[in-house]
């Protein structure tokens, strides 16, 4: 006796059914050995362009952050100058206006020590590839007042960071410098911009005008240039990491366009195909069903 056994599903329409279903081109490593090896390599370099996308984003952050501390250096460094342009005037001889600028020159040292040691994610700007405060001395009441008998700026102001800027990898074979030494703005010991705001303080209390005309203000303009021209070097460092930042996303987005070229299905397509091959099957099954199927005499022979 013969008995009809129902066809099993052709594989065709099972991958078809599956596409439809994931909108994958393929859903199994088997279904397209070579797509899959392709998509493996290029999401591994997506994941590298990514990192370099995320280490110029911390760059440029840190390089933002220094770059806002030096601004304000730069205006505290110009009302320091406007202190030293008012105690040289022959009229200011007045010892409570004299004092009163002297104490707001020492008020503003400690505001640009304040300065200094910037914090970014929880590491200094300006300590390059420390992790140290840069003048950890500064704040120091003895020997950072210049009123005191234990007074020693050479220990007060000395850098204690790196002379080295930190720095990040933001594309293949490519470092760039993340920051700013403290030794290069502010620099160290008694030739440091605290050691200058020191003894403009005592020149203006003592109301030493030859040295507030002569040598404090020519060593307060260097100090207000070299600061401006970090902060102008800072600019320049992070406009470069933001075209290495937009690079490595573009990159990334052109990697992942090849990715999904491979991976996507069709949706047209898989519907047409699918429809063409569900059509096809169903046929199949008629034509089978009548090839086989027995006549009632042929059964009861």
């Amino acid at each position: 006796m013969l008995i009809v056994s129902e066809m099993e599903p052709d594989l065709g329409i099972t991958l078809l059914k599956e596409q439809a279903a994931s909108g994958k081109a393929f859903n199994h490593p088997s279904d397209n050995p070579t797509g899959t090896s392709e998509v493996l390599s290029m999401n591994a370099q997506i994941g590298r362009f990514q990192q370099y996308a995320t280490n110029a984003g911390d760059g440029l952050s840190r390089l933002q952050t220094a770059s806002g501390a030096l601004n304000s250096v730069t205006e505290a460094l110009r009302q320091v100058q406007t202190d030293v342009l008012s105690g040289a005037n022959a009229a200011a001889s007045d010892a409570s206006d004299r004092h009163a600028l002297s104490a707001d020159v020492l008020s503003i040292k400690q505001t640009i020590l304040g300065y200094a040691g910037t914090i970014h994610n929880k590491k200094p700007v300006f300590s390059g590839t420390y992790g140290t405060t840069p003048y950890p001395q500064g704040s120091t009441s003895g020997i950072s007042d210049p009123e005191s008998a234990s007074y020693d700026p050479a220990a007060a102001y000395a850098y204690a960071g790196s002379t080295i800027p930190l720095s990040r990898v933001v594309a293949p074979g490519r470092s760039v410098h993340a920051s700013v030494t403290g030794d290069q703005v502010f620099g160290s010991g008694t030739s440091s911009v605290f050691a200058l705001l020191d003894r403009i303080s005592q020149d203006l209390a003592n109301r030493n005008t030859s040295a507030l005309n002569g040598s404090d203000l020519t060593q307060l303009h260097a100090a207000l240039s070299t600061v401006t021209q970090a902060a102008e070097n800072a600019g320049s460092l992070s406009a470069a990491i933001t075209q290495d930042q937009t690079n490595a996303n573009d990159t990334m987005s052109s990697l992942q366009d090849q990715v999904g070229n491979i991976t996507d299905a069709n949706e047209d397509q898989v519907a047409t195909k699918l429809d063409l091959a569900e059509a096809s099957y169903q046929a199949a099954l008629e034509t089978a069903a009548k090839t086989i199927q027995p006549s009632l005499a042929q059964f009861l022979s």
